[in-house]
């Protein structure tokens, strides 16, 4: 396999948004978007706990200001191109269902990593499959990547399976790669070369402001 390099500055990279795809719209936070931010973590708290090094403490310190202070500052990134934080709001309902992105990025070498985390009175409903399986499509058609990655907790079947469904290679895994609630938790590592076997999805993605 050749893989492309680029030297273009991140920065004139075209990233067009939003993504839509047939229930969601994803696009990066924005000016405003901090109380919806924290109403989503407050109702998902207990199990975003479970699973993500930075939902641990008290729930009353999470405030609105921080996370619009949070929203803000991933605006500006997602501008400069150093990360792509997305918000998935149902088309339906305007409501906030998850957040994702394509993080740890090396513009050069156009490898890219998939996150997400789904609100917790929305799982259950495919939305995880839709955004990963949005995100590879617009990764590999509009970005040139040449390599996608994803993880999971080894205890998080839940993502696994969203991982397997579409088609994600393992390429290892770590047994003892953290520590989460006092004790060692494993991560499972995946990766994609391009879109083969993925099934059809109706995306799409809007010019740039």
């Amino acid at each position: 396999m050749t893989t492309r390099l680029f030297n273009i500055d991140p920065v004139l990279v075209d990233a067009p948004m939003p993504i839509i795809t047939p229930r969601l719209i994803l696009r990066p936070p924005q000016r405003g978007d901090g109380y919806i931010l924290s109403d989503a973590k407050r109702v998902s708290w207990a199990e975003l706990q479970q699973w993500m090094p930075w939902a641990q403490g008290d729930i009353a310190a999470l405030s609105v200001e921080q996370e619009e202070i949070l929203c803000r500052r991933k605006q500006a990134d997602y501008l400069l191109r150093e990360d792509i934080m997305l918000f998935a709001f149902e088309r339906e309902t305007n409501t906030l269902v998850a957040s994702s992105g394509l993080h740890r990025m090396d513009w050069k070498t156009r490898i890219f990593e998939i996150g997400y985390w789904v609100r917790s009175d929305a799982t259950g409903q495919g939305y995880a499959t839709e955004i990963t399986h949005a995100l590879l499509r617009y990764a590999f058609n509009q970005l040139a990547a040449n390599r996608v990655t994803i993880c999971h907790d080894n205890e998080n079947g839940a993502s696994r399976r969203v991982i397997e469904k579409l088609g994600f290679v393992k390429e290892g895994e770590a047994p003892l790669d953290g520590v989460l609630h006092g004790r060692f938790r494993g991560t499972s590592y995946y990766a994609r070369y391009d879109l083969s076997g993925l099934p059809p999805l109706d995306v799409r993605w809007e010019c740039e402001p």
